[in-house]
């Protein structure tokens, strides 16, 4: 072999090995990507879920978000003072507030006062009766959700929908879009009708997230004990350790708008248990535990 035929040789066998080495690595990296979104569409949970006595929830994914009204809001309270706050954590929303049937077969009675329509909001309930509905319906449901009641950052978040207007329909509302005392109006909006009692969870239409009557119907109950916002930027918030009355939030059909805008915060004793009381659930999904 002369010195010609070897050195084509050397260089055909040069090509052979980065060929292969150039294939080895291309598998190499679609192998790498495959996994990666693989993993990625693991850890985006269903859009929606409804569990063994029909109560639907929707998935809230993490984000930022400015809580409390700028100073210009009108008829904002003093204490809904502009934060930022970042939930690290996605979770699930009741999409409605928990109804009258879903209270009846898991507590066995109804305590509303304003009963008759079918999918009317459970009304009547103190704070510490929501939490004996959440122990009997984790009891109940096989799948063991941890439900619980959202904080007050989750609460306003979900309410918002990434908008930063006094209520997730704009600047005003109305009467076609919530239950409130329409004998009062907000800002440019205009009155409207005064039903006087609550009505069906899903009569007025939802959020950007899917989530109906964040605004009026019922006062909610929220997690966490009432006390000043926080003047720095927050993580995860979970309201003070201890207080003398716990947050409600999304106004009620016996006030007007304002009680019902997006960062109205109100305190209220646990023990409080009337007509213009009720609440929804929430959870963290599995992989947020």
């Amino acid at each position: 072999m002369t010195a010609n035929q070897l050195n084509r040789r050397t260089v055909r066998q040069g090509f052979a090995l980065r060929a292969v080495r150039l294939f080895f690595l291309s598998f190499a990296a679609l192998l790498a990507l495959h996994f990666t979104l693989h993993a990625q569409e693991q850890k985006v949970p269903p859009k929606h879920f409804t569990n063994s006595i029909g109560m639907k929830f929707a998935w809230i994914p993490p984000g930022s978000f400015v809580m409390g009204s700028p100073q210009a809001e009108k008829q904002r309270n003093d204490s809904e003072t502009q934060h930022k706050v970042t939930l690290t954590k996605g979770f699930y929303m009741g999409v409605h507030l928990v109804t009258q049937e879903q209270w009846q077969e898991v507590m066995g009675k109804n305590p509303s006062q304003l009963t008759g329509d079918k999918n009317l909001p459970v009304d009547t309930v103190a704070w510490g009766d929501c939490q004996a509905f959440i122990k009997k319906l984790q009891e109940k449901e096989a799948d063991k959700k941890a439900y619980r009641l959202p904080t007050e950052a989750e609460w306003e978040y979900a309410c918002r929908a990434g908008t930063t207007t006094p209520f997730h329909f704009g600047d005003t509302i109305s009467t076609v879009q919530a239950n409130y005392d329409g004998n009062f109006a907000y800002g440019a909006g205009k009155k409207g009708i005064c039903r006087g009692k609550t009505t069906p969870v899903d009569a007025f239409p939802a959020n950007a997230w899917g989530l109906h009557d964040m605004h009026g119907n019922l006062w909610q109950w929220c997690q966490d004990w009432y006390g000043d916002y926080p003047k720095a930027d927050v993580t995860d918030p979970k309201g003070p350790e201890k207080a003398d009355t716990r947050v409600i939030r999304g106004g009620t059909w016996y006030f007007g708008p304002s009680l019902c805008r997006s960062a109205r915060r109100d305190g209220f004793s646990a023990n409080n248990r009337d007509r213009y009381y009720g609440f929804r659930l929430c959870f963290f999904p599995e992989t947020n535990q």
